[in-house]
């Protein structure tokens, strides 16, 4: 019998439903993978669960697989977070810059959560903002669909002719746990409805679509039930627990396998995860250093002799990246002894 990665996953976990193309989905040798999205892609870095879990679904016979993470908090298909001092447009004009740079094979994004917990009123200015600003519930999603397609457009012409997938992910349900906090029960009927507008939106483009809201047991909680985690510190944001049970969500929702008797406590697993975690964190430094500002924009005449030290974390990253090889091949004979 089959034990859960993660105890709890027996039974917060819900057999994920992804509508995928007709051909199975596989990672290949020295795929390039991009997580793109908000706050729950950009905090999956720091416990290193997701990309530790995706890797080895990838089995031994894939190698060379790297993945960078450049999830932004607070961002929407809109841009707004991702810009510094322009207008939102700036921020989608970073990411398909970055995105150029990391030149995918697979492009994983995440994106609705905010759009659904937040009222059209309340959405910030852009080159739509008056159009936000008096739109109801219908026109809203109806801005977010349209809005999230042409960002699409622009992280797949960043990408190139290397990109091979596309899966869009449905944001994760939010957690029910009892006073003082809030009943999220709301919130997610609201997921629900931008869950199906992202799966039609995946289905019209054909990409692949992963219902990670239906995969973390989305269906329940948004009746009022209970969470049987916690998986998230507030209800909100998942913490280590969570990120276990969402790489878990993501592989089965991919119709990945992981390894037999795999543990997430066992010491080459964890050695592995502390390796993928450290990698993050050099990327993260590379490509969002601290006091930009300073460093290229209109603060540069003070510090910016200090932006050649930026591309000195490349050899860091990728001694990284090979040790994070190393123990992923550790894993895998362990396993099959």
């Amino acid at each position: 019998m089959k034990v859960p990665f993660f105890p709890v996953l027996a039974v917060a976990l819900l057999s994920s439903a992804a509508l995928l193309p007709a051909a199975p989905f596989a990672f290949r040798s020295n795929d390039r993978v991009a997580l793109v999205g908000n706050t729950v892609i950009e905090r999956a870095q720091r416990f290193g669960h997701v990309e530790t879990l995706l890797s080895l679904s990838a089995g031994a016979g894939a190698k060379g697989l790297t993945f960078r993470n450049i999830g932004w908090s607070g961002d929407s298909v809109f841009g707004d977070a991702r810009s510094y001092f322009g207008a939102p447009k700036e921020g989608r004009e970073r990411l398909q810059r970055v995105v150029k740079e990391v030149q995918p094979t697979v492009l994983m994004v995440c994106y609705g959560t905010n759009a659904a917990m937040t009222s059209a009123k309340g959405w910030t200015d852009d080159p739509a903002g008056s159009a936000r600003s008096k739109a109801g519930d219908e026109q809203s999603l109806k801005l977010f669909v349209e809005t999230y397609g042409k960002l699409l457009d622009l992280m797949v012409a960043g990408a190139g002719a290397g990109l091979r997938e596309v899966i869009l992910i449905s944001p994760p349900p939010l957690e029910n746990l009892g006073h003082p906090l809030p009943d999220q029960s709301a919130n997610n009927a609201r997921l629900a409805v931008y869950r199906d507008a992202i799966r039609d939106l995946a289905g019209a483009r054909g990409h692949r679509f992963l219902d990670l809201y239906k995969g973390m047991g989305g269906n329940k909680l948004k009746t009022g039930q209970r969470s049987a985690g916690p998986l998230t510190i507030n209800g909100v944001h998942y913490g280590a627990a969570g990120y276990g049970v969402m790489g878990e969500a993501m592989v089965d929702g991919l119709g990945l396998k992981l390894p037999r008797n795999l543990s997430a406590n066992d010491p080459a697993v964890v050695a592995l995860r502390a390796s993928v975690q450290e990698k993050n964190r050099l990327f993260f430094h590379r490509w969002r250093p601290a006091n930009e500002t300073y460093l290229f924009l209109f603060r540069k005449p003070e510090q910016g002799n200090n932006a050649k030290e930026i591309p000195m974390f490349d050899p860091l990253i990728e001694k990284e990246e090979r040790k994070v090889e190393n123990l992923r091949a550790v894993v895998f004979n362990k396993l099959e002894r």
